[in-house]
């Protein structure tokens, strides 16, 4: 055999593993799109209890920038959801969304945990607790939330992908203290399906092209 057929061959094996690879990317992605998916076509966890005896439970800062997403008009990449009950039938919830600066100043000596590690299978989640001495005002009486529900039975918060430092901050409707909420979170990926095809279209290119360059390599003159 030749170099340029043994050339020919390996490369052809690369690209028979990329073609695999892209096939099974590709049918991952369209599998969640279908299967894993609620009503709304959000990508959800299982229902997360949560039950801690401060004033609040909030996310970690998430630091986004979108960068030139918003030059492109790709604002809506990523939609989040956040859907949640309130355990303790003598207490409403109240879900919101603040920039950590906000929130830094609302929470200030306000007993809190944060949420440091969240794992989906098993669902488990860890808290940092930060100790405080004052009580907070309920939180329905802020004006800095970007976006928020409150109120008895099962409340839901949509917001979409921005740039910001953002956190998320679930409470009792009137700031008292004793979170015990069962919350569920979802994200909606509009253009997974689309992901999902181009990498189906390109796994049979990339398939088709490692089968001819294998052909030709093992083929006799």
């Amino acid at each position: 055999m030749s170099l340029a057929k043994v050339l020919l061959l390996i490369f052809g094996v690369i690209f028979l593993f990329v073609g695999i690879g892209l096939l099974f990317g590709g049918g991952g992605a369209l599998w969640a799109n279908g299967t894993l998916t609620d009503d709304e076509g959000y990508l959800t966890t299982k229902t997360l209890e949560i039950d801690q005896g401060s004033y609040a439970v909030v996310t970690e800062p998430a630091d986004v920038d979108m960068g030139s997403a918003w030059v492109w008009d790709w604002g809506n990449l990523v939609t989040f959801k956040v859907e949640g009950s309130n355990d303790d039938p003598s207490k409403n919830i109240f879900i919101g969304v603040a920039e950590e600066r906000y929130l830094n100043d609302y929470l200030r000596d306000v007993a809190h945990d944060e949420v440091t590690d969240f794992d989906i299978r098993p669902d488990r989640l860890e808290y940092r607790h930060i100790s405080g001495d004052s009580e907070p005002d309920a939180p329905t009486t802020q004006t800095f939330w970007r976006e928020s529900a409150r109120g008895s039975g099962t409340q839901e918060v949509h917001w979409e992908l921005e740039s910001g430092n953002w956190v998320l901050v679930l409470m009792n409707e009137d700031g008292s203290a004793g979170i015990d909420l069962s919350v569920v979170l979802g994200a909606k990926v509009p253009w997974l399906f689309g992901v999902g095809i181009g990498l189906l279209v390109g796994g049979i290119v990339v398939l088709a092209i490692s089968i001819i360059m294998i052909y030709f390599s093992v083929r006799r003159s």
